[in-house]
């Protein structure tokens, strides 16, 4: 064997060796000291909104978001984000060997700006199904007693894709005048589709079409029934290919015998509660006595079912819960106060305190700011208006 010889074959050697150590080491692995071996390590990544927040690991401050921390020795972290002007994020992570540690981290604003969406008063506002618009009645009559122009019902189309401030497109219409039928003490309920409105005004019932001025609306009173009954055997169907979607059996079993099911946006997860005070519906477009469902709802224990990772979480009781549309977060409506907690109930967030019409709640579709009714009255405005609550 020739001497040239030797010295490649050791030399392939050492390359071997080397490139061996260095995909262990980038897949995580460490010589521990204390072990005398090769462990496995894990990784987290951290991104968040807003970016450039400060992350603390055990205590200590270790980078900032957006980033990625590796050669972590498997076992259970206290990571907290920070950021000025935010609420503090914070929570146990566990990190196992060879895996990837992902956390997507959503900071509210520690003082959140609210600031009026109408300004000619809300009566009875209900969400379609969908989440995508709003209805709601304005009152017969201004502050003034005179006779309101804008008196009706409206609809407001909400674009995920706009920015905070109005824009032409997003703005609200008028679907029925009062001046035709009176519609000041009017109920409203959206069809399943999210394309028409039932107007029940003491014994008539109307359908609306929610894309423009319904100058002749239609009286529905005859076939009441029928379209109702039809309206829940859509609502039906819907639930049962949902249901069919679960591959769990376990988790198939909970949606569908659920007492409440309220599914998230993207459908990766639902919350659920076992209690039977609250019969199963699963679109709040026919429900008509939000007082009643809150009343019921109040106490009750409410639960999370992840479908991705086959967990379930507890959720802080409150009066009522709703998801916001990142499908990450919940909004807890209490008497006086409204939080945000992350799906798995931790990371409670304090977003506003003080008077507001706790029975009416919703987030907007981008996930922008939450929408309440509160009555500040002024000599131009004396009845309940929304408001928003910027949530970036």
């Amino acid at each position: 064997m020739s001497k040239r010889f030797v010295i490649t074959l050791i030399t392939l050697l050492v390359i071997g060796i080397a490139a061996t150590a260095a995909i262990f080491l980038a897949k995580g692995y460490t010589f521990s000291t204390k072990e005398k071996r090769i462990v496995g390590t894990g990784i987290i990544t951290i991104t968040s909104v807003p970016d450039a927040a400060s992350v603390y690991i055990d205590g200590h401050l270790t980078t900032a978001t957006n980033a990625t921390v590796s050669s972590l020795v498997p076992k259970e972290y206290s990571v907290k984000v920070v950021k000025e002007g935010f609420i503090s994020w914070e929570k146990k992570v566990e990190v196992k060997e060879g895996l990837v540690t992902d956390l997507k981290i959503t900071l509210f604003p520690a003082i959140p700006t609210v600031y009026p969406l109408t300004f000619t008063g809300v009566k009875n506002p209900i969400l379609s199904p969908d989440g995508s618009k709003l209805a709601y009645i304005v009152s017969s009559t201004s502050s003034d007693g005179s006779l309101n122009k804008k008196a009706g019902v409206w609809v407001w189309t909400l674009k995920s894709d706009q920015p905070i401030a109005f824009a032409r497109g997003a703005e609200p219409h008028q679907i029925a005048e009062s001046r035709i039928i009176n519609y000041t003490e009017a109920t409203v309920r959206w069809s399943p589709d999210s394309k028409q409105l039932l107007a029940t005004v003491g014994n008539n019932n109307y359908l609306l079409n929610d894309n423009g001025i319904n100058s002749e609306p239609r009286d529905i009173t005859a076939i009441l029934s029928a379209t109702l009954k039809s309206w829940e055997e859509d609502i039906k169907t819907k639930d049962e290919a949902r249901f069919l979607n679960i591959k769990n059996t376990e988790a198939r079993k909970i949606a569908s015998s659920s007492a409440n099911l309220k599914w998230a946006p993207d459908e990766t997860k639902f919350m659920y509660t076992e209690s039977s005070v609250i019969s199963h519906q699963s679109s709040d477009s026919l429900k008509t006595d939000s007082e009643a469902s809150l009343k019921a709802e109040d106490s009750l224990k409410f639960k999370v079912y992840d479908l991705d990772t086959d967990q379930k979480f507890d959720i802080p009781m409150a009066l009522s819960h709703t998801w916001l549309p990142d499908s990450r977060h919940i909004v807890l409506v209490e008497k006086t106060q409204i939080s945000v907690v992350d799906f798995d109930g931790s990371n409670k967030a304090i977003i506003y305190a003080g008077g507001f019409d706790n029975s009416f709640v919703f987030a907007w579709p981008d996930s922008s700011r939450l929408v309440i009714i509160n009555s500040l009255p002024t000599p131009t405005a004396s009845e309940p208006n929304l408001y928003g609550i910027n949530l970036k």
